[in-house]
């Protein structure tokens, strides 16, 4: 993160100078050349003029490349964003039997982050379509499974109420516990918590 900061404070003193050269360029070119006149330095509009004119090209071509360059991110970010909330949107629409039990295991537990293994395709799906995030950097390798401290991504949870995942709203039965705790996935149930 240092580092990335470096770069940008960086980036920007180098844009910052080619914005001062650019403008400072502009103004002598634009300047009238009776204003060099009255110091005796006729020479200076002349002798200077076309390095004055690369010189504004080239800081002029360098601002223009970086004014695309920042709307271009931008706009890939926004559609990016959109595309993984369309995705999602229809992951939560389209949940399976494991991927609601999956997601039920949060409230079951009681946790906001659960630790669970990428080779599952109802945790990979889940997490392709931005419904959980990874809850730390960290990772942890177990065997041949890696396993992934997640959590519910913060957009997906006003959308995934009781009703989506398939929870009773009032008091639960001997038979719906039962029921929920027979489609629990085994990988999930790392801390168990009676209904």
């Amino acid at each position: 993160m240092k580092r990335l900061f470096q770069r940008l404070t960086e980036q920007q003193g180098i844009t910052t100078t080619m914005m001062w050269m650019c403008f400072s360029c502009a103004v002598l070119l634009v300047m009238p050349s009776s204003l060099f006149s009255l110091n005796n330095s006729d020479l200076l509009p002349n002798t200077y003029a076309p390095y004055l004119w690369i010189l504004a090209l080239l800081t002029g071509s360098y601002l223009l490349t970086r004014v695309l360059t920042s709307s271009f991110s931008r706009l890939s970010e926004y559609y990016e964003s959109q595309h993984l909330l369309a995705r999602r949107n229809k992951m939560i629409r389209q949940l399976d039997f494991e991927e609601k039990a999956l997601l039920r295991e949060f409230i079951i537990q009681r946790k906001t982050v659960l630790a669970l293994p990428l080779t599952e395709p109802a945790v990979s799906n889940l997490l392709a379509s931005g419904v959980l995030a990874p809850a730390f950097e960290t990772q942890e390798i177990k065997g041949s499974s890696r396993i992934i401290k997640l959590s519910i991504a913060i957009d997906a949870r006003e959308q995934l109420t009781h009703k989506v995942i398939g929870l009773p709203t009032g008091k639960l039965t001997e038979a719906e516990a039962e029921v929920l705790k027979a489609a629990r996935p085994q990988y999930a149930r790392n801390n168990y918590i009676s209904l």
